[in-house]
């Protein structure tokens, strides 16, 4: 019964001409409330949704559609990486320093479609990006998610501009000669955009002030901030200045140093982490503790984690990597396994139709000889909305 409610679903009435694709594999992790199919088979119709999902005794196969069988491997969510600068294919990334926040600049003009290393990125699992600028200011532009798609037009592989709006507190940003030479300098300054930001949104940005565009679309809640920061201090500072006080969408990227020690206050606040690239932290005092991060704020009681490369910092086709370093250092398995899309996708506010292995979902799918966290498991195959994005078979590139 159900197999035939399910091949009516995929050849409903006015359906296009050309076929959709069955992907068969031997696990399929679903990252949907931790679902894992054995014998998997995925139903990809022809706009590249997921139309039917379960073990292949129960799916039946439209006829005359194409078939991918990988009965040995895994398939699982595409990754989604929230800290990326693989955008122009080089170090030709965003990072003016003239003047200490810059929101007026942005992403969007300086991507270079489908560039190399975004297709290395996919031969590691990488399905979407979040192109951002550099550190080097408090506010430094707005960011664009970017679909890994193989096409050379900018607007085939835009999913959403602004993706986020890059603010970064501690270390990178500090400057001498202005207010952002201070952290109370810095900290005044953000507070002050905010509240401009929360005024524009409340009349409408003006024209003559695109400056306050992206940050509006932040409070309407079109988009999250992510925030560089680093130490405890500056960790729970961001989520105390924007989640507490402005009450807007905040993701906290790095996280690194000590600042797993504002944990257990972090997890009360239920924030969202994205962790990375540094995965762990040596304190060099009598106790000489040495911490993998995620499992760090893991055992502290968070939950809502991702993890990040901050490509190129490391190399774009690592970022599954990232994960398998943080359950290698004591994160749980699933948590690491969740920080790859599930995650990320809810952080990024894609989670509606990306980060999980669903009916209804895009087919973002990854296919892996072995679970994903097994750094010998090469990528084998990637789909992007249901098109092959990578095949390995073509000539591995990781």
């Amino acid at each position: 019964m159900l197999s035939a409610v399910l091949l009516i679903a995929c050849q409903t009435a006015g359906a296009p001409a050309e076929t959709g694709r069955v992907l068969d594999v031997g696990v399929a992790l679903t990252m949907d409330q931790r679902k894992v199919i054995h014998n998997a088979r995925i139903v990809i119709d022809a706009q590249g949704k997921i139309a039917a999902l379960g073990r292949q005794a129960e799916v039946e196969a439209p006829e005359g559609w194409p078939l991918l069988s990988y009965p040995k491997s895994f398939a699982w969510p595409g990754g989604i990486d929230l800290h990326s600068h693989t955008h122009t294919g080089g170090w030709g990334d965003i990072n003016d320093m003239v003047h200490p926040d810059n929101p007026e600049l942005r992403t969007l003009d300086t991507i270079v479609a489908d560039n190399h290393l975004h297709r290395l990125g996919r031969s590691g699992g990488v399905t979407m990006v979040n192109a951002i600028p550099g550190s080097g200011t408090n506010i430094s532009g707005a960011g664009t998610l970017i679909r890994l798609r193989p096409r050379d037009l900018v607007e085939d592989v835009i999913e959403r501009y602004p993706g986020s709006v890059k603010v970064a507190q501690g270390y990178n940003p500090e400057r001498n000669g202005d207010l952002g030479g201070t952290r109370m300098g810095m900290w005044w300054m953000l507070r002050w955009y905010l509240n401009e930001a929360r005024i524009a949104t409340a009349e409408g940005p003006p024209e003559s002030n695109p400056e306050l565009a992206s940050l509006v679309g932040i409070f309407q809640e079109h988009h999250p901030f992510l925030v560089h920061t680093a130490g405890a201090r500056d960790t729970y500072g961001t989520a105390r200045m924007f989640q507490l006080e402005a009450q807007v969408p905040v993701v906290i990227s790095h996280g690194s140093f000590n600042g797993y020690e504002a944990g257990a206050a972090l997890a009360e606040i239920d924030a969202q982490l994205n962790i990375g690239p540094r995965n762990f932290d040596f304190s060099f005092n009598q106790e000489a503790k040495f911490r993998g991060l995620v499992e760090a704020y893991e055992s502290s009681g968070n939950e809502d984690i991702s993890v990040q490369t901050d490509a190129g910092v490391i190399p774009q086709e690592e970022y599954v990597f990232q994960a398998t370093l943080a359950e290698w250092l004591g994160a749980s398995t699933w948590t690491a396994l969740e920080s790859l899309s599930m995650r990320p996708a809810a952080q990024i506010m894609v989670d509606d139709h990306l980060g999980r292995l669903k009916v209804g979902f895009d087919a973002d799918i990854v296919v892996s000889l072995g679970q994903p966290l097994d750094p010998r498991a090469p990528v084998e195959l990637v789909l992007v909305e249901g098109e092959i994005a990578y095949d390995m078979r073509d000539g591995q590139l990781y």
